[in-house]
């Protein structure tokens, strides 16, 4: 019997899970943590759901959030574990050692970079998103779909692929989109509270950011950084980090962009943007992960020495793309 099936399987005989996603949670962990919970629920299970980050303002909204825990789980080796959208254990925060713990770890993801670290493992590389992969469950296991988790996995869906811009959108993408627009959902309305709409204190960071935008390798690499000190002199939360990177990508004739976040004198967070250079296998040099075009990674030690570290491996990546 393959994983796949013998996750099924334990999601029917199963009476209680505990779902969990990732640090730093993005539009895909949120929702396919909601969509997951809700049809366990619909399913008759007792489900609790946990994320070891603060969810961003955008995804609030979402029904069901409020219900979403932050304080680490309670180690029982008798838990039966799902995490969502997480390529590596250390991505869990300070959840890690109480899932790595439990007697059944099921891990559901779409990175390719995932180690595999569950007890039971369904990884689908070709899905664009972990919301598309849970569609699929949930399809399996019957459970007829509501608007509140048609929408918490439209929103994982959409925002994964870049509003469908990203080329991990395929046919089988667009498809189960068809599908989830079938139960009433306003996809205007979803794009402006996620994509669009942000508060001042967004904007006040981007100018500081861009005010000290760098240009490297003929103009191939943009680079942009920001200090924790920047954020809070601003106003500005971490939500407000959420997209700033993206603006370096989009500049004319940029392969690269980067923002760096300056945590403290001995973290450095950096984001990666990419148009043809694979950014996943540019953060997993580094320790880190992510998809094709949007990746990251975490960096111990100052910020100029995590700059030219990160610069040297992204030239030497560029060199390897143009040889």
């Amino acid at each position: 019997m393959t994983d796949r099936a013998k996750i099924i399987e334990t999601f029917k005989n199963e009476e209680s899970f505990i779902l969990i996603s990732h640090m730093l949670p993005d539009g895909d962990s949120i929702g396919s943590l909601l969509a997951m919970g809700e049809g366990l629920r619909k399913m008759g299970k007792k489900v609790r759901l946990f994320t070891p980050g603060k969810i961003p303002f955008m995804y609030k909204y979402l029904e069901g959030t409020e219900s979403i825990g932050h304080e680490p789980v309670p180690v029982d080796p008798g838990m039966t574990v799902v995490v969502l959208d997480s390529s590596d254990p250390d991505r869990m925060g300070l959840f890690r050692d109480a899932v790595m713990e439990s007697k059944t770890v099921i891990n559901i993801d779409h990175h390719v970079t995932n180690q595999r670290f569950g007890t039971l493992n369904y990884i689908d590389s070709t899905a664009a998103a972990t919301g598309e992969i849970v569609y699929n469950l949930l399809e399996e296991l019957q459970v007829e779909l509501d608007q509140g988790i048609a929408e918490a996995l439209y929103v994982a869906i959409s925002t994964d692929t870049g509003s469908f811009k990203y080329e991990n959108t395929t046919p089988s993408t667009h498809r189960v989109i068809a599908e989830l627009l079938e139960h009433g959902l306003n996809p205007g309305a979803i794009s402006q509270k996620i994509f669009d709409e942000r508060p001042l204190s967004f904007y006040i960071l981007l100018k500081e950011a861009l005010s000290g935008l760098e240009m490297y390798e003929e103009r191939k690499i943009a680079v942009m950084a920001l200090s924790k000190d920047i954020r809070e002199r601003t106003g500005a939360s971490t939500d407000d980090l959420e997209g700033i990177v993206n603006y370096t990508r989009n500049i004319e004739g940029v392969e690269l962009g980067i923002l760096f976040y300056v945590e403290s004198d001995s973290e450095v967070k950096v984001g990666f943007r990419s148009k043809t250079l694979d950014a996943s296998e540019l953060a997993g040099r580094l320790n880190g992960g992510g998809h094709i075009r949007a990746a990251g990674c975490r960096l111990q030690g100052d910020f100029e020495t995590a700059k030219s570290r990160v610069l040297a491996e992204a030239r030497d990546m560029l060199n390897e793309l143009t040889a």
